[in-house]
């Protein structure tokens, strides 16, 4: 007999525990992590943004190939966005980095990527059941998430975009904290500066408040401590990625994963130059070369696209250097270093149960 606890949210997903991996692009979230999650009992999540689809799809067959359980599949919806640089400037910052590499200058733009509905309709009829959205209004993908069958899940950071989320058809909003490590999921951003920055203790309970589905709360949430909490201010359910970065089934390279191991509470910050949009990391060498050509560079999605070979080579050799390091402000709490993800999530699962006991046990007897 396992663990017992269990939320709404659990019956609209089909999932055991409310314990969801966050979509993490860029490598993080392989099929064995996404599967390891789901079998567990938690809703396992393929951050597809920036895969080629036949790529997403041979994922997803290995995931379903590893389990039955629900598996989601997170797309960004967010449009192109001007840069304030040309790309040659980009390329001649870079040029030591690929030389010490062995890289070549690029000589045309990056390939057109997948769209996200395209990503999204490979995924679907590769077995994913749930849609996940982050950096944008969900509308343009709800037809199709409905035709599937799939609950959409939209990531929010703003009370504003909450409301509009389940106007354009979310059956969830997932409430993004200022804490949380990659993308900020503002579905808009300034014409200049950083985007509200609102805390996940703030905002989960005025979300929950505006709207009339679940809500899922994410930033800085690693344990079941954090669950617990997110739980207490009327979620239904939580959302982690950090904590799942140092699993043994994540793709996240050892440069990278010695970097979370040291990384105190003061080590992330706001970043644009990584992708054009503000996300929080930790910053490393190829960040101050990027900064150095001028931030935000060549805008999104272009300024990704134009340094994925350094990311891939990157990623390749283990080095945390010249790649992104999506951390959140809470990276220093997971406890375990090449966990397995099962592992992670019955230990969150038990904490947090514990949590609740012992609040409950604050209560006391009356006189």
């Amino acid at each position: 007999m396992g663990t017992h606890l269990r939320t709404p949210l659990c019956d609209l997903l089909g999932i055991r525990y409310p314990v969801l991996l966050a979509g993490m692009g860029g490598g993080p979230t392989t099929p064995q992590l996404v599967a390891a999650v789901s079998e567990a009992g938690g809703l396992g999540t393929f951050g597809a943004s920036g895969m080629r689809v036949e790529a997403l799809r041979e994922a997803v067959r290995i995931a379903r190939s590893l389990t039955s359980a629900p598996i989601a599949v997170n797309v960004l919806l967010a449009p192109p966005r001007e840069g304030t640089h040309e790309p040659g400037a980009l390329h001649d910052a870079l040029q030591p980095i690929r030389d010490a590499l062995g890289l070549e200058r690029p000589t045309a733009p990056a390939a057109p990527a997948a769209t996200p509905i395209e990503l999204l309709q490979a995924a679907l009829e590769e077995g994913a059941s749930i849609v996940s959205i982050g950096l944008g209004d969900p509308a343009p993908v709800v037809e199709l998430a409905r035709a599937a069958g799939a609950p959409v899940l939209a990531m929010v950071a703003t009370v504003t975009d909450a409301r509009r989320a389940v106007a354009s058809g979310a059956d969830v909003v997932v409430a993004q904290g200022a804490e949380a490590g990659g993308h900020r999921s503002n579905f808009e951003l300034p014409a200049s500066g950083l985007p509200p920055m609102v805390g996940t203790m703030a905002l989960v309970p005025q979300v929950v408040a505006a709207v009339d589905v679940p809500v899922v709360a994410t930033g800085g949430i690693m344990d079941g401590r954090g669950v617990a909490a997110a739980l207490a201010l009327g979620a239904q359910g939580a959302q982690l990625g950090t904590r799942f970065l140092r699993a043994a089934e994540s793709g996240a390279n050892p440069g990278y994963r010695d970097r979370l191991a040291v990384a105190a509470d003061t080590d992330t910050e706001i970043i644009t130059a990584f992708s054009g949009r503000p996300a929080r990391g930790l910053r490393n060498a190829v960040l101050d070369t990027l900064q150095a050509a001028g931030s935000p560079g060549i805008g999104w999605p272009r300024q990704s696209a134009a340094w994925a070979d350094v990311r891939a080579t990157s990623d390749r050799r283990g080095s945390g250097d010249y790649t992104t390091l999506w951390a959140g402000q809470a990276a220093a709490i997971a406890p375990e270093a090449e966990a397995g993800a099962a592992a992670i999530v019955a230990a969150v699962v038990a904490e947090c149960v514990d949590a609740i006991e012992r609040l409950a046990a604050l209560r006391g007897t009356p006189d």
